[in-house]
């Protein structure tokens, strides 16, 4: 009995080691949700925003622009993309020798969308919208580190994802606006290229993406604030998280918060 006690402490005790001593490989991390909370036809967004995980360092920005064609019906189409993104861990060897283990990446990605959005308020305060649309891009992980193949290691491929977003948007005032939104979203790679051997991928927990698609539940809350004076600019921040659904073993940012700048370029045409 005291000989199995013994073998699992140091089971468990190896396991914590290990595990504090092998940074983590991110297979995927949540673009900025694109919420136009339109009103009317011939509102225009172009938002531009930067985010930062609250949760490593890895930063990202997107570039949006949205259209609504009629009162009830707009397009959408956005390109994201990283910024710093990074992950360091810094280990000591008894002798006082330290070694930086540094992992980055590297995430690009179109998307295109379309969607509806009608008043659910007599006067007209608060509005339903349902957006949908497909993305692609490249999701590139690399470091510095020698793997069993040799070299440094990396982990490259190519993503494409549908998501399906409803949401209520809060028009209180001219000047304000208040969305909690949810989005669905489902990633899979492609054209995987890495020099990690199986062993290392199942260490990263990199194994599975190859043959599942990823489906995440992502609540958010954006609001956006403007004045008076200049009614076609606005002030936008939001707030993400991040579920992974189903059984597939993986790593991946679990929140973000961004803020940025939004315009309504035909609201500042009329105004001139």
């Amino acid at each position: 009995m005291k000989s199995q006690l013994h073998f699992f402490a140091s089971a468990i005790l190896l396991s914590m080691l290990f595990s504090s001593c092998t940074l983590f490989r991110f297979a995927y991390s949540p673009t900025i949700q694109q919420i136009p909370a339109f009103k009317e036809k011939n509102e225009s967004r172009i938002i531009a925003s930067a985010a930062s995980s609250l949760v490593g360092t890895e930063n990202s920005y997107s570039v949006q622009g949205a259209y609504a064609v009629t009162d009830h019906f707009a397009l959408t189409a956005a390109w994201n993309g990283s910024l710093r993104s990074q992950d360091e861990l810094t280990t000591s060897n008894g002798s006082g020798t330290t070694t930086t283990e540094v992992v980055k990446y590297n995430r690009t990605s179109a998307e295109f969308g379309a969607g509806i959005f009608y008043p659910v308020s007599l006067d007209k305060q608060v509005f339903f919208e349902l957006y949908g649309g497909y993305g692609f891009g490249k999701n590139d992980i690399t470091d510095n580190m020698t793997t069993n193949n040799g070299g440094n290691g990396f982990h490259k491929s190519k993503t494409n994802r549908f998501y399906f977003q409803p949401s209520f948007s809060f028009h209180p005032g001219n000047n304000f606006t208040l969305t909690p939104a949810l989005r669905f979203t489902s990633i899979g790679y492609t054209n995987i290229q890495t020099n990690y051997d199986n062993n290392e991928l199942e260490l990263y927990q990199l194994l599975e993406i190859a043959n599942k698609r990823l489906l995440f539940i992502e609540p958010a809350l954006m609001t956006s604030f403007g004045f008076e004076s200049a009614p076609w600019f606005r002030i936008q921040a939001q707030m993400n998280v991040s579920l992974l659904t189903g059984s597939t073993n993986t790593n991946y940012r679990s929140n973000y918060f961004s803020i940025g700048f939004q315009f309504d370029p035909v609201k500042a045409v009329k105004k001139k």
